[in-house]
């Protein structure tokens, strides 16, 4: 007699987050499963529809607090996984964690995971920290597993008293998506290329950021830092990569010099950011939390150097002095002088370039990752099964 299909359900706010660090996941567990994805269709039409062989379900979970609507989609949910009964709920971002391992323990889910990617609460202060802090202990305690996506950020969740340690895991060397290092490498004729559809000499010195352009990313920060380095070379440029979600250009473009602005450039969503990384020479993150910091491990595996904020997360995707520069988060001066050291040294780019790539190709190539991950979700369905 054929044994039936299991039925999972994976949710995340927005589909962004499934676009870019999710999708081979569902395309491998769909081989084995029937995989439906709950996202908010009103967040990031640019990615849509997901391309991957699973259902797609809108429900309107917010990103923000929300309370008259979380609960409308707390309810949705909870109707949602009771007239499908499904065998998991896997949860990728924090309000869908929530809402999502609420719902599933209500319908009586037997398998419950959520993977933690960095905690909003990590920057605040007061009764803000507090809250959202016990938001996320709430998820964890309804699910039946946790992942972190990082070894540092696993021991600040423990350390925290947000999960036990016993009841949190970390897949391989962490991450979520581990990367392409055939998509994401050092690419000459791109090089040359974008640079002259932007105007860019093939001699200057371009500092990228690829993100969402929020400010707990740091990009007030890094714009006041590149506005100084501007004013001292001028062959600097400044690639602001990705989604403007709260409309911050001018304000970001306001704290640049008049005549440094031409310098800043706003390129938008994209979806190919492999380009621009083989188009630059530093990256920079100066988040103030990340889970893990892929998009230092994609321009790791660019050959470009990093620097980023010394916080959980990024501490696992960037070796201090091996394959960038780690600096103390919010602190501009440090970060002044980071990148002020990668631009005047191209010993040291390529030096950290060239150990960057190494890493990923020995520690977090994509399929070993992904592979890590759908192996994981297929025992906890055993497990469960068999309870």
């Amino acid at each position: 007699m054929e044994t039936s299909r299991p039925k999972i359900c994976v949710i995340s706010a927005t589909p962004l987050s499934v676009y870019f660090f999710f999708t081979e996941h569902l395309r491998q567990m769909s081989q084995w499963a029937d995989i439906t994805l709950v996202y908010n269709k009103n967040y990031n039409a640019e990615v849509q529809p997901i391309d991957a062989p699973v259902i797609q379900k809108h429900i309107k979970i917010h990103r923000r607090v929300a309370l008259f609507d979380d609960l409308k989609g707390l309810i949705s949910l909870s109707y949602f996984f009771y007239r499908n009964q499904f065998d998991m709920v896997i949860t990728l971002t924090p309000k869908a964690g929530l809402l999502g391992m609420i719902a599933a323990c209500l319908t009586k889910v037997h398998s419950r995971l959520h993977i933690f990617q960095g905690e909003v609460w990590s920057s605040m202060r007061g009764l803000s920290r507090y809250l959202f802090r016990s938001a996320d202990r709430i998820t964890a305690r309804l699910s039946t597993g946790v992942l972190a996506v990082s070894d540092s950020e696993r021991q600040y969740l423990v350390d925290e008293s947000v999960v036990h340690s016993d009841m949190i895991d970390v897949i391989g060397a962490g991450s979520i998506s581990g990367v392409d290092c055939d998509r994401f490498r050092p690419n000459k004729n791109i090089r040359v290329a974008l640079r002259d559809h932007l105007n860019i000499s093939q001699t200057s010195i371009v500092v990228l950021f690829v993100g969402r352009i929020t400010e707990d990313k740091g990009v007030f920060e890094l714009v006041r830092v590149f506005s100084r380095l501007a004013g001292i070379r001028s062959d600097t440029f400044l690639l602001i990569v990705g989604p403007d979600e709260n409309n911050l250009k001018d304000q970001l473009q306001g704290l640049v010099g008049v005549e440094f602005v031409d310098r800043l450039k706003f390129i938008g969503f994209t979806r190919e950011p492999e380009k621009y990384m083989a188009a630059s020479d530093i990256l920079c993150l100066p988040s103030y939390r990340e889970g893990f910091g892929s998009v230092a491990l994609e321009a790791a595996s660019c050959q470009l150097p990093v620097v980023a904020s010394d916080i959980h997360g990024l501490q696992d995707a960037v070796s201090h002095e091996e394959t960038g520069l780690l600096v103390p988060v919010g602190n501009e001066n440090a970060l002044f002088n980071a990148l002020s050291c990668l631009t005047v040294s191209p010993d040291l780019r390529e030096a950290y370039g060239r150990h960057g790539r190494s890493r990923v190709l020995a520690q977090f190539q994509a399929k070993n990752v992904i592979t890590g991950y759908v192996n994981y979700f297929r025992k906890s369905l055993i497990v469960r099964e068999n309870c």
